[in-house]
């Protein structure tokens, strides 16, 4: 495959001239969109601790369980979506991964657990894939731009202990390859 560098060459051979065009020079790949949540949103759904290491494996046995619970959910938002929420490691390297569906209120079964994303400023990515598998690659890329590029002058910092929140929609749903990336944010 491609290596993954950030540059991306066409190259056009003209007679023995080599002519190269950047594409991704100018352009920043991902656009930042900050908006203000005017009223707090929920997200009901589970939680687990994991590292590294168990990642996957934790992951992929959380979400079944929250899919076999997904029909305790009380008054799910409309339109739908689902939101991951990943803390910063430890010391340990230890974080939480939740996993929940959008919901207009935070009284939910005591098995589920409720996130709320509080009234605020929220810097946004939308994200495109081109399969699922490209996934992991594309929040990495838009999480290391986001952090490296856009955060140092924008005048805000990311609020402690989430590292970020992810917004899988009906857009993600109806097989278009998107998301969006969500850092809750505050004034330096």
């Amino acid at each position: 495959g491609f290596s993954q560098a950030a540059d991306f060459y066409i190259i056009l051979l003209c007679g023995s001239t080599i002519t190269m065009f950047s594409f991704f020079r100018k352009k920043s790949p991902f656009t930042v969109v900050v908006k203000e949540f005017d009223h707090s949103r929920f997200a009901a759904g589970m939680e687990v601790t994991t590292d590294k290491h168990d990642y996957r494996k934790d992951v992929t046995a959380l979400q079944q369980t929250f899919q076999s619970k997904r029909s305790l959910l009380k008054e799910p938002s409309n339109p739908s979506g689902t939101l991951v929420a990943t803390s910063l490691p430890d010391q340990q390297g230890h974080f939480s991964y939740f996993v929940g569906d959008l919901v207009d209120s935070s009284e939910q079964e005591e098995e589920l657990l409720v996130k709320e994303l509080p009234v605020g400023a929220y810097a946004q990515i939308n994200v495109d894939f081109k399969d699922p598998s490209g996934l992991t690659l594309a929040v990495a890329k838009a999480k290391n731009y986001f952090f490296n590029k856009w955060l140092p002058d924008s005048g805000y910092e990311v609020l402690p202990g989430i590292e970020s929140y992810e917004l899988y929609d009906r857009r993600s749903r109806i097989k278009l390859a998107s998301m969006l990336l969500i850092f809750p944010l505050r004034k330096k």
